[in-house]
């Protein structure tokens, strides 16, 4: 790129997984024009359980602000964005990076291309190189694999010459600060400092959807064994909407803490920094998992294509069952959570299983070179 640019806007909308998504395309953005101001621009949240990039991002060192937008197509919507087309025209932005997820229609694209320009900007990058089809199929019918949203991020800003690092190899760094670190330390004390001998896993069993719940007597059931047989001490991770389940599960394991509602999302990140493992489903929490780089055991259901959301990086183990409605894209299902239910017991177990033995397998060779070095 011939000319650096000053004032970039870095356009990303969604929650805590799509923000995670967009960190290894943000670090890129952060080390190529490291003296830029580079600010977020993402819609107002719809919900309070709607976490926007600011509860995810680190506070310095990454980006410089961030500016907020109204969703929806309302009168007094139109007049919301007119005011706000002045205000981004008067910060005079001379960049726009464009990290939309990739499910944004070539209508939505041409759109936000208008608005910007009438906001004043006039290089835009990263709005080549969408896939047209999101829900490619094999030529027996089944869903064919798309790659993970956090490396089609990257892949956009490479069509425009910026240097990106591999596939599954961007940086991932939240930058966890002392004093979240300190408030984790102050949290396991006020919870009696339980002895945890053969670590600790990181649970949860919410998520946005409930056709993405796999049932929760099936968490009961693996982690009732893994703590049993493995002696692996249980956390439960989470939002306020995820205690009831969690005192449920507390009760039957007469073991664990329940963290979910207490910490805020980056806390939970530094919280979950010195975990053995990540349990749970596809959320927002899977996400923070990854990028905290512990492996993910993630149970995921059929409604989304293959590769596009699960945990970014190595060592993460995939549970999916496909069924012949996979790539539904339902929220709520209408086929009793067939693709979900058809994961068993003794499958996540086993995959949680495989990860506790690597680690050991790792540690002893440590030990071993260790001794001879």
């Amino acid at each position: 790129m011939n000319h650096k640019p000053n004032r970039i806007l870095v356009f990303r909308i969604g929650q805590i997984g799509d923000t995670v998504a967009a960190l290894p395309s943000l670090w890129v953005l952060r080390q190529y024009f490291p003296d830029a101001s580079i600010v977020i621009l993402s819609e107002i949240p719809a919900k309070k359980t709607h976490l926007p990039p600011e509860t995810v991002l680190p506070q310095s060192g990454l980006v410089d602000g961030f500016e907020k937008y109204p969703g929806g197509a309302s009168l007094k919507h139109f007049f919301v964005s007119w005011r706000k087309i002045r205000q981004l025209r008067r910060q005079g932005f001379d960049t726009l990076v464009y990290l939309v997820p990739s499910g944004r229609t070539q209508k939505q694209r041409v759109r936000d291309q208008l608005f910007f320009r009438i906001c004043g900007i006039n290089r835009l990058l990263a709005f080549k190189g969408f896939t047209e089809n999101l829900c490619p199929r094999l030529s027996d019918g089944s869903l064919s694999p798309l790659p993970k949203e956090a490396d089609a991020l990257l892949h956009r800003l490479k069509l425009d010459d910026l240097p990106v690092p591999p596939s599954g190899q961007g940086c991932m760094d939240l930058q966890i600060t002392e004093a979240e670190r300190e408030k984790i330390r102050n949290w396991w004390k006020q919870n009696g400092n339980p002895e945890t001998p053969h670590g600790w896993m990181a649970i949860c069993t919410g998520g946005k959807a409930s056709s993405q719940l796999w049932p929760w007597e099936r968490y009961a059931e693996v982690v009732r064994l893994l703590t049993n047989q493995h002696g692996i001490f249980p956390v439960i991770i989470g939002g306020m909407e995820d205690r009831e389940v969690g005192k449920k599960l507390l009760d039957f394991w007469k073991i664990g803490l329940c963290a979910a509602g207490v910490l805020s999302v980056r806390e939970s990140a530094a919280l979950m920094k010195d975990a053995r493992f990540y349990l749970g489903n596809d959320t927002g929490i899977m996400h923070l998992a990854s990028a905290v780089g512990i492996p993910c055991i993630a149970v995921f259901s059929a409604r989304n294509w293959p590769g596009i959301w699960e945990p970014y990086g190595t060592g993460h183990r995939v549970l999916r069952f496909d069924v012949p409605c996979s790539g539904c894209k339902l929220e709520v299902c209408d086929k009793d959570l067939q693709c979900l239910k058809g994961i068993q017991v003794e499958q996540v177990y086993v995959a949680c299983v495989g990860v506790i033995e690597k680690q050991k397998a790792e540690k002893l060779k440590r030990e071993i070179i260790s001794f001879f070095t």
